[in-house]
């Protein structure tokens, strides 16, 4: 019973798991915190570098076993075709006589310990280190990923944003359109008129074409850097007003140096670069080793007595150490030695590079982010005031005191402005996502 109960909640468990990822594979709507939680499991460059990790953590272990005993065992059989003869003294005959048995079987069992090697405790510390720049490298794969999938994801809303508004003034000037072929039918205004404003709409539904079909190469972008199939359904929750921050909650994301992962990983490379050079020196001191053997031989004529446990085999132990020592390699090893203190200059010198890179970056990035905030902020002011124009010019027109050059004039400027007011929004998020990665701070 308790076998059969055990069995069935092994299958529950089973399917319940395969219910919750098959949910999950299924999951089409996603907020931009989903998006990126979901691409961190499942984006090609993230899942690369996890697997580059976990090697990391398993050459810890490989390296560490050297260092353990070594336990062998061994059988060996061997048939004597024909024994080796060997002379024999005049007292005894003279002539030759064969020594030994035709058939021989030797078991052993071996112990080796490592007992003292330089170079084995700098590579543990090397392999520690090792892993620890895997670590930083899927960090930063992380904040590349966060990064990548934001832009992504504001590149959807902001194109859906833009087809909203063209619907909107399609469907206006369509109306205006209607209107004013209709009072020139009945001769009220001029032909240029009514020429003018379909020239309006035909330039905006081509435009509406053109951002319909930039809005599909959107969603197809989100979904390859969040690791999903391109052309897999999705719906974006998050609207572009619930992820905009204010310019003083930026400003609070002070740039450090020390914490930023990039500047971490490199300077896990010098680590591991002086860790390199203490090897080689490491290598001109002796290495000692201990061993302990123990066998057991069979000695017989008779094939089938060769196979029998219940005859004495002959015991052999022994034990001892061993030590090596190379005390001249022709000079290669100094010239090895001072290659691996040429890399640690050289990895040396790559950190301080970077450190001044990452300062430049952040600096960058910082005054970019302040440039597409106050540039967002006027454009959206912009984007008001060339709505009040806009609606005035149309009423001047449907009273007769505008032309319809006026009015065509104010509708291409409204639709700029509000197309700079989009682009400025999008500048301004990525410019966040921006100066987040250049902060480097997981």
């Amino acid at each position: 019973m308790r076998t059969l109960g055990l069995l069935m909640l092994m299958v529950f468990g089973v399917t319940a798991w395969s219910q919750v990822d098959e949910e999950r594979e299924n999951k089409t709507a996603f907020s931009l915190k989903e998006a990126q939680e979901y691409a961190l499991t499942h984006a090609f460059s993230n899942r690369d570098r996890e697997l580059e990790f976990e090697k990391a953590k398993r050459t810890i272990n490989e390296t560490r076993a050297i260092g353990l005993p070594q336990v062998s065992a061994g059988f060996d059989f061997t048939d004597n075709l024909q024994l080796q003869k060997q002379p024999l003294p005049e007292e005894f005959g003279g002539g030759y006589a064969a020594f030994g048995t035709q058939f021989q079987n030797m078991a052993t069992i071996s112990l080796n310990q490592l007992v003292f090697d330089g170079s084995y405790f700098v590579a543990l510390q090397a392999s520690k280190v090792v892993k620890e720049g895997a670590r930083y490298d899927v960090q930063r794969s992380e904040i590349e990923v966060r990064r990548d999938v934001a832009q992504a994801y504001y590149g959807v809303l902001v194109t859906q944003e833009t087809i909203e508004i063209i619907k909107e003034n399609v469907e206006s000037l369509q109306k205006n359109f209607e209107e004013t072929r209709a009072l020139y039918e009945n001769g009220f205004v001029e032909e240029q008129d009514v020429d003018q404003l379909e020239l309006l709409v035909s330039r905006l539904n081509n435009t509406l074409d053109r951002n319909e079909r930039q809005y599909v190469l959107a969603k197809m972008l989100l979904n390859f850097n969040m690791g999903r199939y391109i052309e897999s359904e999705i719906k974006l929750t998050d609207e572009t007003e619930e992820l905009m921050v204010t310019e003083e909650l930026i400003q609070e994301s002070a740039f450090q140096l020390d914490a930023n992962v990039n500047f971490k990983y490199v300077q896990a490379v010098e680590r591991g670069a002086e860790l390199s050079v203490k090897n080689e020196k490491w290598k001109y001191a002796p290495t000692i080793s201990a061993f302990a053997r123990h066998g057991q031989s069979n000695f017989r004529n008779d094939f089938n007595e060769t196979w029998s446990f219940n005859e004495y085999w002959v015991p052999s132990t022994a034990i001892g150490a061993s030590v090596k020592w190379d005390l001249f390699t022709g000079l290669r090893r100094n010239a090895v030695t001072q290659k691996s203190k040429l890399d640690l200059e050289k990895a040396t010198l790559n950190r301080m590079q970077t450190g001044n890179q990452l300062t430049i970056q952040y600096e960058q990035a910082k005054s970019d982010y302040e440039y597409a905030f106050a540039n967002y902020n006027t454009t959206k002011r912009n984007v008001e005031l060339s709505k009040r124009i806009r609606d005035k010019t149309r009423i001047k027109y449907q009273e007769g005191i505008s032309s319809s050059l006026d009015l065509t004039q104010v509708e291409n400027q409204y639709f700029e402005i509000q197309q700079n007011y989009l682009q400025a929004l999008q500048q301004l998020l990525n410019a966040k996502e921006n100066l987040d990665a250049a902060i480097g701070q997981p």
